[in-house]
């Protein structure tokens, strides 16, 4: 059976490009997919520096909650967040009839640990 805090996950990392809205084809909701970078826990260069690395997240906004469209709102390229989610799954019948299986890193909640104006101001100055 399967129950979502059984596949929970929790992030924090830097967005690597600034979030577009998409919309679902099939049902009309708004679809956001972000890239986060965040430092590798164990790996270190040569310098003794972490890595960063680069993982994709989903938000898909529902009746009960808009978190796609929020994280346009008040998110940008390299604006910090953390993020809650669950590691969610389908699949698609390809060309030849057999099934496809795709993960899907799903957004529950955010949270923007510096605001979208802290972060241009931030960019501009370097």
């Amino acid at each position: 059976m399967f129950i979502a805090t059984d596949n929970q996950f929790t992030a924090r990392g830097r967005l690597v490009d600034s979030p577009q809205i998409n919309i679902s084809e099939k049902t009309g909701n708004a679809i956001v997919s972000i890239t986060l970078a965040q430092e590798h826990p164990f790996k270190k260069n040569e310098a003794g520096e972490r890595e960063s690395v680069f993982i994709k997240y989903t938000a898909i906004d529902t009746k009960n909650n808009p978190i796609a469209s929020r994280i346009a709102e008040y998110v940008t390229k390299g604006s910090l967040v953390s993020l809650i989610g669950y590691h969610d799954s389908y699949f698609k019948e390809n060309s030849e009839g057999k099934k496809e299986y795709f993960e899907v890193k799903r957004i529950s909640t955010f949270r923007n640990e510096e605001s979208k104006e802290k972060t241009l101001e931030r960019r501009t100055k370097a």
